[in-house]
């Protein structure tokens, strides 16, 4: 059997991080946490996820320049990985900032199982492909 896709997940909401990942792990993905950016881009270089799922408003480093930090070590290493923002916040500047940043998909809070589920499959997929 091949290895199970890794995702990394990064909110400073301990009650998201817990649903995100018995859903995700529900769906057959293994799942990696981080409670704020700098976490993130520590697990990031430690576990070499498939996919990281970021919410943009965090402590210590926010989500947007996580990724910009992932997208900086990504060019070291040749490897592009798929992120998508998860926020409360749903402007078009929240989505061009995030977009800017390097961000492949942005979900608004709450997202439903399904429109999870479908964004990191199509995200996945697609990064499999490039």
């Amino acid at each position: 059997m091949s290895e199970r896709r890794k995702i990394l997940v990064a909110d400073d909401e301990p009650s998201i991080r817990e649903i995100l990942s018995i859903q995700l792990a529900r769906m057959g993905y293994e799942v990696v946490l981080a409670d704020d950016g700098e976490e993130a881009v520590a697990a990031y270089e430690a576990h070499r996820p498939d996919l990281v799922l970021l919410d943009v408003m965090m402590p210590r480093v926010n989500g947007l320049d996580a990724c910009s930090r992932i997208r900086a070590l990504e060019k070291k290493s040749g490897r592009r990985v798929p992120v998508i923002f998860l926020t409360a916040r749903d402007s078009t500047h929240d989505k061009t900032s995030a977009a800017l940043s390097g961000g492949d998909d942005f979900v608004a809070k709450p997202v439903s199982l399904q429109d999870l589920r479908e964004r990191v499959e199509a995200a996945l997929a697609k990064g499999k492909s490039s």
